[in-house]
């Protein structure tokens, strides 16, 4: 697969401060709340009997967005990363939470670490590189 741009929902689909009003709309009165962001990519092949039997690739990309309210817990998300979209789910999550009167507490202090670069190794390796793999695989295994 060629490589593909990095995922950068912020510059290439929504303004990142209409995001944020949209979700403190979601979250009014909850005493918990977020918006979570993702892109998968994957690649499956599945080599029997010394040949390529099936390859396939999936990509997707979407957001789901909570709201928590004691016991409720309002869920909604979408494979279409778009203010439209993130307006629905701050609609549904929000139907569930009710009017609250709650006040979302102050973010936690950062502490993540670091732990993985920016690098995506899923392109590291051409399509015919692996196969060539699976299929010495295949060999040592049928020995």
């Amino acid at each position: 697969m060629p490589s593909s741009p990095r995922f950068r929902p912020f510059d290439d689909n929504l303004d990142a401060d209409r995001a944020l009003a949209i979700l403190r709309s979601a979250t009014d009165g909850a005493d918990d709340g977020e918006l979570f962001l993702e892109r998968r990519r994957g690649e499956a092949l599945v080599f029997d009997d010394g040949r390529l039997r099936n390859a396939s690739y999936d990509a997707a990309e979407g957001f789901g967005l909570r709201a928590v309210r004691g016991e409720a817990t309002g869920y909604a998300h979408a494979t279409e990363i778009s203010e439209a979209s993130l307006r629905r789910a701050a609609e549904t999550a929000r139907i569930a939470v009710g009017s609250g009167g709650g006040r979302l507490a102050a973010a936690p202090r950062p502490s993540n670490q670091r732990l993985y670069s920016d690098h995506d190794p899923f392109d590291d390796a051409a399509f015919a590189v692996k196969v060539e793999l699976l299929r010495e695989i295949d060999d040592f295994l049928r020995g």
